[in-house]
This record gives structure tokens, C-alpha cells and sequence, in this order.
């Protein structure tokens, strides 16, 4: 499919996959990446996918960064995690644009269900505020490589906060700040490695209005479906998305 080519079915499947990004956003609070990004990379070139992701990923963590900074309770925490995850995000990035698209396709399949399993499996490991800035530098570099390479870090970011004692509010501004980064660094080292074009970034753009919609939505949803019952309908989503990446020739 050629992205470029902007006809009824490109546009519907673009909507959709950012649609169902800010609903999964608006009713779990989990990045919109890990549901757009495999959608997308059914239908499209998966390095695409990832390159379209990372402009409303930076508008939507700036917002919530300036909705929550006042809660900031631990700021070198948050930091360590968004200056590390952009050096890691730099080296995934030269990694993104040098390999292969079936590679790519490959990384978000795997990424994708190791979300689904440490959802499912959930997390028991607890550590406390001093340790977690200690090993902060290396979680950030590792996942910023990851969101460099497919755009969903995810299960590295979510795994490693949900292990700390730290309100909903905190968690929020601490996580935005190492999303928002990398999406940051992310768009600046595609544009500068001729990547990007502005005809992608403006369809980029454009992706931010069904993200924007779908938010609500999910929020909605979540007064008439259980959040339990959503969470394992959307993971059961996932690992149809992820099995078909990964049988697709």
C-alpha cells in the first residue's frame, strides 16, 4: 500500500488504527503505540507505522507532562529515565532506518507479546524510590533502543514504574517525560536521516484528530465494559495482530 497514495481505504485504515490508539489510551491509560503501531503494520510498511506514531506520541505526553507537573515528587528520577531513553532511542533510531522492513515487523510482533504476557502475568517485583534511580540510566537506555527499533517501549517503561511506590499522578509525569523524550529525539534523528519527508509529517499530523477522538471514547467505555474485561479484549486483539505479523510472508 502506498501511504503517499491517501485514497478512501489508506485513510480508513489510518483513522482506525489511531482511533483505537486513543481509545485503548483513554480507557486504560497505556501508550497508544502498542495498539496503532501493530494495527498499522498489518496493512503498511511497519517502518511507516513507527515513523507516523512518533509525532502523536509527542503531542499527547506534552500535554500530560504539563497537565502533571506539579506532582512531580521525584524529578531526577524522571530525569534519568528521559535524558537515558533519548541516547538509547538515538542508537535504536540509526538501527531503524539501516535494517530491514520485515525486521521491523518482526521486533513489533515480539514487543507486542511481551506486553500481552507481563500484562497477563502482571508484576510482583517492588522496588524502592533510591533503587529505582540507580538503575534508571539502564532502563532508559534499553528502552529507548527498543522505541527507536519499533516505536513501542512499552513493556519496559510500564513494567519498571508499576514495581515502584508511587502515586497514579507521578507515574503519569514520570512516564510521560521518558515517552515524550524519545518522541522527541525520535523525530528529530528520522528527519535528520532523510526518513522523514513533510509530506509524512503533515499525514502525521493529520493522525493526531481519530487519536484525539478515540480518547473519549475509551474513557466512555469504560463505564459500560468492565476495565478488566477491556484490558482482555484488547490483549486478545494483540496477539491476533502479533501471530498475524509474524505468519505473514
Amino acid at each position: 500500500m502506498d501511504l503517499y497514495n491517501l485514497d478512501f481505504q489508506t485513510l480508513l485504515i489510518l483513522c482506525l488504527a489511531f482511533a483505537l490508539g486513543g481509545l485503548v489510551k483513554g480507557a486504560t491509560g497505556a501508550g497508544s503505540p502498542v495498539i496503532a503501531i501493530p494495527v498499522l503494520a498489518v496493512f503498511i510498511d511497519a517502518k511507516l507505522a513507527v515513523a507516523l506514531m512518533a509525532i502523536p506520541n509527542l503531542f499527547s505526553n506534552l500535554i500530560q507532562i504539563h497537565q502533571y507537573k506539579d506532582t512531580k515528587k521525584n524529578p531526577k528520577l524522571a530525569f534519568n529515565l528521559a535524558v537515558f531513553g533519548t541516547l538509547g532511542c538515538l542508537f535504536g533510531t540509526v538501527f531503524f532506518v539501516s535494517t530491514s522492513t520485515r525486521t521491523i515487523e518482526l521486533v513489533v510482533a515480539l514487543v507486542t507479546i511481551l506486553y500481552v504476557i507481563s500484562s497477563i502475568t502482571g508484576n510482583s517485583v517492588k522496588l524502592s524510590v533510591q533503587i529505582a534511580k540507580s538503575v534508571a540510566p539502564a532502563i532508559g537506555i534499553v528502552g529507548g533502543i527498543v522505541q527507536g527499533t519499533c516505536g513501542v517501549s512499552a513493556p519496559i517503561a510500564l513494567g519498571f514504574l508499576n514495581s515502584l511506590q508511587i502515586s497514579r499522578n507521578e507515574f503519569i509525569f514520570t512516564i510521560s517525560c521518558f515517552f515524550g523524550a524519545m518522541a522527541g529525539i525520535q523525530i528529530i534523528s528520522l528527519l535528520a536521516l532523510n526518513f522523514v519527508d513533510w509530506q509524512l509529517f503533515l499525514i502525521a499530523i493529520f493522525s493526531m484528530v481519530p487519536l484525539s477522538l478515540g480518547m473519549p471514547l475509551g474513557n466512555h467505555l469504560t463505564k459500560r465494559l468492565s476495565k478488566k474485561s477491556f484490558e482482555r479484549l484488547i490483549l486478545f486483539f494483540l496477539i491476533i495482530l502479533s501471530t498475524n505479523i509474524i505468519l505473514s510472508p
